[in-house]
């Protein structure tokens, strides 16, 4: 079943065409790449992807619905989330927050609840899924300390576990292994076939 179908995709930056006629389908549960040097417009159409950028012309259907002319976070409430070529962790934040606030996206609660405080089994449920998952992806010994403060490889890995935390259907990996070395970048490929047949993924990369 196709989970994605992108058509005759392009953008125009003033007088340059960056990205000309992209297609893509993708099935679900397929792990697809597209390759191509340093500005070839792989990060542009990632970001035409996620509704970062709004094409010029063409059309992006998500499980059969039109997605041009949403905002990101629409994208991401789709399940549509992704990780950025350089790591865009939240600085001033643990491990364990950087993951949790992911999680807020998914939380079962409104301005009410919130104003009357009957918000907390909610925020228990958010917490211990967290835990989870750090846990899962040998982060949880880390939860305390600031994201930056890991090293390249695991914050990588964290950027991931915080997109997971998100529940998408469709991840998008930008460049995953760029500045890894050959160890780093084999233990990134496992991490990725782990997660995608764990939790049931596409992903394009």
């Amino acid at each position: 079943m196709s989970i994605l179908e992108v058509k005759n995709l392009s953008i125009m930056f003033g007088g340059l065409c960056a990205v000309d006629d992209f297609n893509l389908s993708l099935e679900q549960g397929e792990m697809v790449a597209v390759i191509g040097p340093n500005g070839a417009g792989k990060t542009t159409v990632f970001n035409m992807l996620t509704g970062i950028y709004k094409p010029t012309s063409g059309s992006i259907a998500f499980e059969g619905k039109e997605m041009i002319g949403k905002k990101p976070y629409q994208f991401a409430q789709a399940g549509i989330t992704r990780t950025f070529q350089n790591i865009r962790l939240w600085k001033s934040m643990t491990v364990f927050e950087n993951v949790l606030t992911a999680k807020h996206m998914r939380a079962k609660q409104n301005v009410f609840t919130a104003a009357l405080r009957i918000t907390y089994k909610e925020e228990r449920r958010m917490r211990e899924e967290t835990a989870a998952l750090l846990e899962e992806q040998n982060l949880l010994q880390y939860a305390d300390d600031l994201a930056v403060s890991l090293p390249y490889g695991l914050q990588r890995r964290l950027e991931i576990a915080r997109a997971l935390a998100t529940g998408p259907s469709l991840l998008l990996l930008d460049e995953p292994a760029a500045g890894m070395n050959p160890q780093e970048t084999q233990e990134l490929g496992e991490f990725i076939v782990q997660i995608k047949n764990k939790y049931n993924l596409t992903v394009f990369m």
